[in-house]
Order: structure tokens, then sequence, then C-alpha cells
């Protein structure tokens, strides 16, 4: 059986400089015994750390980055209720989806549309947007007329936000497009700023535990999903979504996405990530249990 190029555990987080599984492995394997100690000073998103300890060994995993040993932890939790996690995110989704439909819905011809991706300039207006038509089912593209633009940045004006956000000030860095001035906030439209804050603070109140955890996890993968740091690739279209930026680059149009429909595409492979490797965990316990079962049995003939 031809192993997954991409397991699904590692799929749970963007998390970038990740080395293919298969080759750490191997690695692993021909350099170190099990029951060895395995120390990752740099262990990023820790697919290393995590095929160690899969194979075995003893790991000792850190990075100067919080974000990665956060992930860290989050990647190696075995005590995680995954029934709890749904039902708390029905829970979670009950109120968030109003709250989203508010802020992402527009007027078209007597037709209330959710707004899926917009395509906007760096100075925030509006120029197309794909939806979800309610009488195709279909998704559609629209593009902006003038009274549509006025609605969409009033609209976004009057709105004031309630639930906390960061607005701390980024340190200057030309490198990285960290100009004078800009804030946390400043990555994010005020659409987008709002629905995570919102979804935030439904997390922290209704979630507890590794489930909580759980949440945060995919909570950070989805932020430069719907930030201002996703350009389209034009060659493919205006409303090709590209990858976002590794900076804090806006190019000169970028793609406004719909917060709770990227998020749940995170939460899917959050899921899927956790039961690829709570299911490696299980093989390999009744693996152990089946040898040390065999073996008795032979010390039992002799």
């Amino acid at each position: 059986m031809i192993e997954k190029q991409k397991r699904d555990r590692y799929e749970m987080h963007k998390y970038w400089g990740k080395k293919p599984s298969s080759d750490l492995k191997l690695l692993i394997e021909k350099y170190s015994e099990e029951g060895d100690t395995i120390l990752d000073p740099f262990s990023g998103y820790g697919v290393f750390c995590c095929e160690a300890y899969l194979l075995n060994r003893n790991i000792i995993s850190n990075d100067l980055n919080p974000i990665a040993n956060f992930i860290n932890n989050q990647l190696l939790t075995k005590d995680v209720d995954l029934q709890k996690f749904s039902s708390e995110w029905k829970l979670i989704k009950k109120e968030f989806e109003p709250f989203v439909s508010h802020w992402f819905s527009l007027d078209l011809d007597n037709e209330e549309a959710q707004l899926i991706n917009i395509l906007r300039t760096n100075l925030g207006i509006p120029i197309k947007a794909r939806y979800k038509s309610s009488k195709t089912k279909k998704t559609e593209e629209i593009s902006f007329s003038e009274s549509q633009i006025d609605e969409y940045l009033q609209f976004e004006k009057q709105q004031i936000i309630n639930d906390w956000f960061p607005n701390d000030v980024l340190i200057e860095n030309s490198r990285i497009s960290a100009k004078k001035g800009m804030t946390v906030a400043s990555l994010f439209t005020k659409r987008t700023l709002a629905c995570h804050a919102r979804l935030l603070s439904l997390i922290e109140s209704i979630s507890t535990g590794n489930e909580r955890d759980l949440f945060k996890l995919a909570f950070t993968a989805n932020l430069a999903n719907c930030s201002k740091l996703v350009p389209p690739i034009k060659s493919r279209g205006e409303m090709s979504q590209g990858a976002w930026m590794t900076g804090f680059y806006i190019g000169e149009t970028y793609l406004e996405n719909n917060v709770l429909q990227y998020f749940e595409n995170r939460l899917d492979k959050i899921v899927k990530g956790k039961k690829d490797y709570l299911s490696f965990l299980r093989k390999d316990f009744l693996q152990k249990i089946h040898f040390h079962i065999l073996l008795l049995a032979m010390m039992l003939r002799t």
C-alpha cells in the first residue's frame, strides 16, 4: 500500500517550511532506535517530532515562534473529544451564521445574495464578487455598479465592531512591507475583522478544554485566508485565489473572503488531521497488544 504523500495530520495548518514526512521518517529510522530521544529546536509545524513520536521515540520539540509551539501541542494532543468538538461547533455556528450573513449579504434585484469572495482595490473599493444564488443554487459572479459600491462602503462605514480585537502597531520593516503606522487591524477589512472578532468571542464563551484550543488552531489558520494578504492570480482570472503573502504586502487588488465559509474549510481539515493522528496511535497500540499476546502465548507453550 502506497502511503499518502501529504498526511492529513500535517494539513491542519498552513504553517510554512514543512518537510515531507516520508523523508523525515526514513531519517529517523536510519539514525535512531526505539526509545531514543529526538530533539528539534526549530520544530515549525512539528512534522519531524510527530513522526519520531509515532515511531516510538521520545521527543523534545521547541521553536522560537509561540504559534509553532501551539501548533505542535495541538498536533500531538491525544486527549481530544471530536464529538464534543462537533457539538460545540453547532452551537457556535448557530450564533455566528446570522452575524456573518449580516456582513456578507448584498441585495441583487430583490434577491439577498450571500457573498463568497469580493475583489477589492488596495483602497478598499469593491470591484467584483462571487456569490451563491438562492434561485439557481450556483456560484455566480457580478461586477459592482456605482450604486452598489456606495451601498457596500456606506454599510461598512456605519457598522461598529463591539467585540475585542488586537490593534497593536506593527514594527516598521520594509523587507516584509510592514509600513509606518500599520497595525494588526490594518491587515483586514472591517467585515473580516468584525467576523473574526465575533468568532473568537464565541469560541471563548462556548468551547472549553482541548477542544477550545483546537478551534483556536483553526482560527489562526483562517486569519491569513481572510485578510487583505490574498492576491488574485491574474493569469487565471481576476477572481482566482492566490496563496497568501508571508509578509504584510497588500497588492493592487486583493480578495475579501467570507469568514464562515473559509473557517468551515479549516475545521474540516483539522478534524481529518486529528482522526488521522489518533487512528495511527490506536493502530500502533493494537499492534503492540497483539505482539505481547503472541509473545505471552509462546512463553506459555514453552
